[in-house]
């Protein structure tokens, strides 16, 4: 009786989905319902004739459907979070959770977790873990047998806990054992070096959550207190995050009204961003970047280069100029699909093909710089300046030649 009233009220919800998106006017496809049909179908089957139906989690079903649905999209960046992982992603959002400290996709050409960029000082980016890194097993277990969230919450777990990871580099196939740890995020950093030319003011923001954009503008107060010649503003491994936290950071460097980004949507209008201004001084500005600075990230390099307000030093962005937008569902879980791409002020569509900076650096220098380990302490805010480091060594140098 229960699975005869489940089977009448799913074939209800399906034809007033249907009739509600198609009232909208969100699609003109009149062959919608017949491209929805084969899914009512196929729940229909598995609820009426699969065997084992009364050990099956029909919410699981379901869950595992959409999460189908959106990889067939073959977008890296559009994804389906259930109820219980949305809500474990919001706590991160806030600066504080449990893990490895890894912004992650998944790739469906190798059908293997990417990282988008290991965040500085967590012990991801300790051991050695590389933006384009492929994660193809955690703990023994192919990743191309699990989907996408399963691998995510495999990776998670009780800080002090260890989990191993084998990593496809190219064609080197290499393994690493990592503990978890409550990753707790300072999402900037500050220091200062001494130089012939005056004192450098340094700071490195490490995400675009919630308190980054306060926190840089707390940063950059002291900085600019100190008397600062010029600044390095270290981009470095910052995967993005959210897009007004992007417009207030480029704020903090460009005059009010100029132009930051443009978001060109499939649906509704183009929408501009501009530059709220700021009360800073106008030091020259090197922006450090390599290929695990991604979309938020992208967006801020983008606006400070074009608008002439920055040199961008290092290696090419990663290339994620999609934004997503999450449609919270009925079941609780959000749906995160790509609606728009934006473009830097000069009109450059950047998705998949990333920034190219000013001035390199080679990853044959970078490679031969070792981590410092002083950054286990996620909560220090003033750290030392690696003078060691060839990006720092660099930007340095293009002020002294500057002036």
């Amino acid at each position: 009786m229960k699975k005869k009233n489940f089977i009448v009220i799913t074939a209800v919800i399906i034809s007033i989905l249907v009739g509600t998106i198609i009232l909208s006017g969100a699609t003109t496809d009149k062959n919608f319902q017949d491209n929805l049909t084969p899914l009512a179908e196929t729940l229909y089957y598995i609820l009426n004739y699969y065997y084992e139906i009364d050990k099956a989690d029909i919410n699981k079903v379901i869950d595992y459907g959409i999460d189908g649905l959106v990889k067939g999209l073959g977008d890296d960046f559009s994804y389906y979070y259930n109820k219980d992982v949305y809500e474990e992603k919001e706590i991160e959002n806030k600066g504080e959770y449990g893990g490895l400290g890894i912004e992650v996709t998944y790739d469906a050409d190798s059908k293997a977790i990417k990282i988008i960029s290991p965040m500085y000082g967590t012990p991801a980016w300790r051991a050695g873990l590389k933006a384009g890194d492929l994660i193809i097993s955690v703990d023994g277990s192919s990743v191309q047998e699990m989907s996408y969230i399963e691998a995510v919450n495999r990776m998670r777990g009780e800080p002090g806990t260890k989990v191993k990871l084998t990593i496809l580099r190219g064609e080197e196939v290499l393994e690493f054992e990592i503990t978890r740890e409550i990753i707790k995020i300072t999402p900037v950093k500050y220091g200062f070096v001494e130089t012939q030319i005056g004192r450098i003011g340094y700071v490195r923001l490490t995400q675009f959550n919630q308190p980054s954009s306060k926190k840089l503008e707390e940063a950059l107060s002291k900085i600019y207190e100190k008397g600062v010649v010029a600044l390095i503003f270290d981009l470095r491994d910052n995967p993005g995050g959210y897009l007004d936290s992007a417009i207030d950071v480029a704020s903090m460097f460009l005059d009010a009204g100029k132009l930051v980004v443009t978001v060109e949507p499939r649906v509704g209008s183009i929408e501009r961003y501009v530059s709220k201004g700021n009360d800073f001084p106008k030091v020259p500005v090197a922006v450090l970047v390599n290929g695990g600075s991604a979309s938020a990230s992208e967006i801020v390099t983008g606006a400070l280069k074009e608008n002439n307000r920055a040199v961008v030093i290092g290696q090419k962005t990663f290339g994620k100029g999609s934004v997503q937008q999450g449609f919270p569902l009925s079941n609780g879980g959000v749906l995160f699909i790509t609606i728009a791409h934006y473009k830097t002020p000069s009109g450059n569509d950047i998705h998949r093909v990333g920034i190219e900076p000013n001035i390199y650096v080679t990853q044959e220098a970078t490679d031969n710089v070792a981590h410092e380990e002083e950054v286990v302490d996620y909560t220090k805010e003033i750290t030392e300046v690696n003078l060691d480091d060839p990006y720092i060594k660099r930007a340095i140098q293009y002020f002294i030649e500057k002036r």
